[in-house]
């Protein structure tokens, strides 16, 4: 069973499956996960947790210190459109965000983050990525960014995630997940450990942004068992690691 199907779904947010149905095998499914920093965080994770998947192949793209404001340093709509053509995939998982909280050039004039004009650019570019992915038959997963510790770059982040998920839900055959709490607390505030499988773990970098290995397996796990979810497959983490009560 392959993830491809051309056409993309009418769904803005999981393919059509017959409930109650068991899921189905994957046959041979290439996955072209894509991002920054971050990015790198769930890649790791992903490629430990389901990277020997059997008839799964996880292609890993990202780039510290990347993203979609700075062009000039790494032209992601550009290098995506080779990726898509080189490795045909079924299903690509992005995660950006980290550095995008910053200015960038529209039209051949500096805008400031969170303009009006900003806004409109930077939605042009995730509807063309997305767009791009979906018309070449591929489901697009868009994984939101988690709880960070900075004030002010948390309520950038909450900015960000909210036009991915506004254009990731627009879109047939692309789908937003949600990762703001999953690692947070009961509260819903940042916390930069808790328990993970029973024992007092560390989940965050001391920057408050990016994750520890622990993070990085809690979060792919997360991922891994919501795209076996969305998309009716089979899909099982090696070792999956959860947040549980202490003790």
């Amino acid at each position: 069973m392959s993830l491809r199907q051309t056409p993309p779904p009418p769904s803005t947010t999981t393919p059509p499956y017959a409930k109650g149905r068991p899921a189905l095998a994957l046959g041979r499914c290439v996955v072209l996960e894509i991002g920054d920093s971050l990015g790198n965080d769930l890649g790791w994770g992903l490629a430990r947790e389901i990277g020997a998947q059997r008839g799964l192949v996880l292609v890993q793209h990202d780039l510290s210190s990347s993203g979609l404001t700075t062009p000039w340093f790494y032209d992601w709509p550009q290098h995506f459109a080779q990726y898509l053509h080189q490795y045909r995939p079924h299903l690509v998982v992005i995660t950006f965000g980290a550095n995008d909280e910053q200015g960038m050039r529209v039209h051949g004039s500096a805008v400031a983050f969170g303009t009006p004009q900003w806004r409109d650019e930077y939605l042009r570019l995730l509807r063309q990525m997305i767009g791009e992915a979906t018309k070449r038959g591929a489901y697009v997963l868009w994984v939101g960014l988690p709880v960070m510790e900075p004030n002010g770059y948390r309520q950038g982040v909450q900015y960000l995630n909210a036009l991915y998920q506004e254009v990731a839900t627009s879109v047939p055959g692309a789908t937003y997940l949600s990762t703001w709490r999953l690692l947070a607390n009961a509260r819903g505030q940042y916390q930069s450990a808790a328990y993970a499988n029973h024992v007092s773990s560390v989940l965050r970098a001391s920057d408050g942004i990016h994750l520890s290995y622990v993070g990085e397996e809690v979060l792919a796990t997360y991922v891994a068992r919501e795209m076996a979810s969305i998309y009716h497959v089979v899909i099982t983490p090696v070792a999956p690691v959860v947040l549980t009560p202490r003790g």
